[in-house]
């Protein structure tokens, strides 16, 4: 068995530049998401409804400086004619986009005519993950916490089961998956991680940083709603993207506080046998270290 390392720290990925076309993807950045998450409280808890709302549109113009909607154009008022339910709450739809707006830090609404605008990796990873840290925490405020972190894993686990890649393969393999991620440069990506192939049907990997949503997040306060709303979903999220044969177990995570994230992905065809390894094992899980890391294996 040989474990390997991929890709390179990179200090300041969150200030280079990239492009984004807004008007293709601003669904799957924002609204796709938050219109499911509206359906699911309609479906499985409508008495809070129009609480939630208010209270998360609210939250959403607090977090801004001007209303770049001010004089929305009917172009991007029609975008939300798709979504039944964010349909219901205009209020919403518009703080919600302002928000977006703001969060890419664009200057005004007319760039959105433009096909390709240049934002920070910091803007962009900030729009994908920040507003549902909001709606989360708006959710916290509407209902118990407790109740709340119970609903909001109900519905991103749903909205996977929901939402499979169209891309699954139910030929997909572990073995095969190692293998592309170990091909090529492997020092390109941002991302620092470990890999090996434990047993037949058993891939673990391990990362060393987060250079999107732990980074990014730093200044946002509470903890466990930044794990739920960006690390938690992973669970259901593999099994949608790869096969209904691969679980996910998950037991340290760089978001909670932990030096790395310990992963380990299953296929059930062949072993049903989904227990993590412990600390010692992820500790000494590093190249060159495959005699220590082993001894704590199954311990």
């Amino acid at each position: 068995m040989k474990f390997s390392q991929t890709g390179t720290f990179r200090e300041n990925f969150l200030e280079e530049s990239t492009t984004l076309n807004l008007k293709e993807q601003i669904h799957a950045i924002l609204l796709d998401k938050l219109d499911y998450f509206i359906g699911f409280i309609i479906k499985e808890k409508l008495e809070i409804i129009d609480d939630y709302v208010e209270n998360l549109t609210k939250k959403y113009q607090g977090l801004v400086e001007e209303d770049l909607l001010e004089n929305a154009t009917s172009e991007i008022e029609e975008i939300f004619t798709k979504y039944e339910n964010l349909n219901q709450f205009p209020d919403l739809n518009k703080a919600s986009l302002n928000y977006l707006f703001y969060l890419l830090q664009l200057k005004d609404k007319d760039e959105w005519d433009n096909d390709e605008i240049e934002i920070s990796m910091r803007s962009l990873i900030e729009a994908w993950v920040f507003p549902a840290y909001y709606y989360l925490e708006a959710l916290t405020e509407t209902i118990e916490r407790e109740d709340a972190v119970k609903l909001y894993k109900r519905y991103i686990t749903q909205y996977y089961k929901d939402h499979p890649s169209p891309d699954r393969d139910e030929s997909f393999s572990l073995e095969k998956m190692l293998e592309k991620r170990l091909s090529g440069d492997t020092t390109s990506s941002e991302w620092v991680m470990v890999h090996a192939m434990l047993e037949e049907g058993k891939y673990a990997f391990k990362n060393e940083n987060c250079p999107t949503c732990v980074d990014a997040m730093t200044d946002l306060p509470d903890v466990e709603l930044k794990y739920l709303a960006c690390c938690y979903g992973d669970y259901e999220k593999f099994r949608s993207y790869y096969s209904d044969h691969i679980i996910l177990t998950m037991e340290h995570t760089l978001m909670e506080g932990d030096p790395y994230c310990s992963r380990v992905l299953y296929d059930i065809r062949i072993d049903y046998d989904l227990r993590h390894p412990p600390k010692e094992f992820w500790d000494n899980f590093e190249p060159g270290n495959e005699e220590e890391a082993m001894k704590y294996y199954k311990k």
